[in-house]
């Protein structure tokens, strides 16, 4: 069933460290199961369905990422410990850990990202409506696939999707949501305050950002691990061979040991390999 507000679980509660997942889109809370299983011994997790996505779904909750940061820092102010929380987001949800940091600094302690290097064309471009549509057949193909066939494609490429994920992904209408996660990435090159780079150069958490190197640029991660270094220079940029743009849903494991590594101020493991 839809919810009224921003459906979210909390796992572990009473841990003193609170972490915010934040899943890509047309995705939903599910996404983060598996890597939940490695992390909600140690710490508290607020794990959200993003606007028009999952159960989140209300009319009255459209997804942009203004109001989505605006929920989810009402989200930490209310429920993480101490009012504040590191945030891992995967591609939409890193863009929107972006968005938030720089927003909401005094709630956010430090950012693990993956999938959200690529820029954006301009807003209204004939580009934009094409990415939106790219992501729109990207859709389809999650609602229309016979599920067997899909399976055969994740079991493929490595990817664990469960059936209740299965069931959220190909819950919101493609085109409609393509077009509009699509409209909110955009970016205006010339108005900072609009363009990917610009955030980021705000972001004053350390931060880490990794790149699934079978889907995502390695030279648009390591740019946005520039941006973000600006702000903090403790911030990295890492790839991980092997992976693919979802590769929390491939290796939730070591997705989850990145995690605490980064967030425990320890080294990585050797399969993150650091962008220079």
């Amino acid at each position: 069933m839809p919810s009224p507000g921003l459906y979210f679980t909390s796992l572990n509660p009473l841990a003193s460290h609170t972490l915010l997942l934040l899943h890509g889109s047309f995705s939903s809370h599910r996404e983060c199961d598996m890597v939940s299983t490695h992390l909600s011994s140690s710490y508290h997790l607020l794990v959200p369905d993003l606007p028009a996505h999952g159960r989140s779904t209300s009319a009255s909750i459209p997804f942009t990422i203004s109001d989505t940061a605006a929920l989810l820092a009402d989200l930490i102010t209310k429920h993480a410990q101490n009012g504040k929380a590191d945030i891992i987001g995967m591609s939409l949800g890193g863009y929107t850990a972006i968005y938030m940091a720089q927003k909401y600094p005094d709630l956010v302690r430090g950012l693990f990202l993956s999938g959200c290097g690529r820029p954006f064309p301009r807003p209204g471009s004939f580009l934009t409506w094409v990415n939106g549509f790219g992501l729109a057949l990207a859709g389809w193909t999650l609602r229309y696939l016979p599920k067997s066939m899909f399976q055969w494609v994740c079991n493929r490429s490595g990817m664990k999707i469960s059936d209740e994920l299965l069931a959220d992904l190909r819950a919101p209408s493609p085109y409609r949501l393509g077009q509009t996660v699509v409209k909110e990435l955009s970016e205006d090159p010339d108005d900072n305050s609009k363009n990917w780079g610009g955030l980021s150069r705000r972001v004053a958490v350390r931060s880490c950002v990794v790149a699934g190197v079978l889907d995502d640029g390695k030279k648009d991660c390591l740019e946005r691990g520039k941006q973000l270094r600006e702000g903090n220079p403790e911030s990295m940029a890492f790839k991980v061979d092997g992976k693919r743009h979802g590769w929390n849903l491939q290796d939730p494991k070591l997705f989850a040991k990145g995690i605490k590594a980064w967030f425990e101020h320890e080294e990585l493991p050797e399969d993150f390999i650091a962008l220079q």
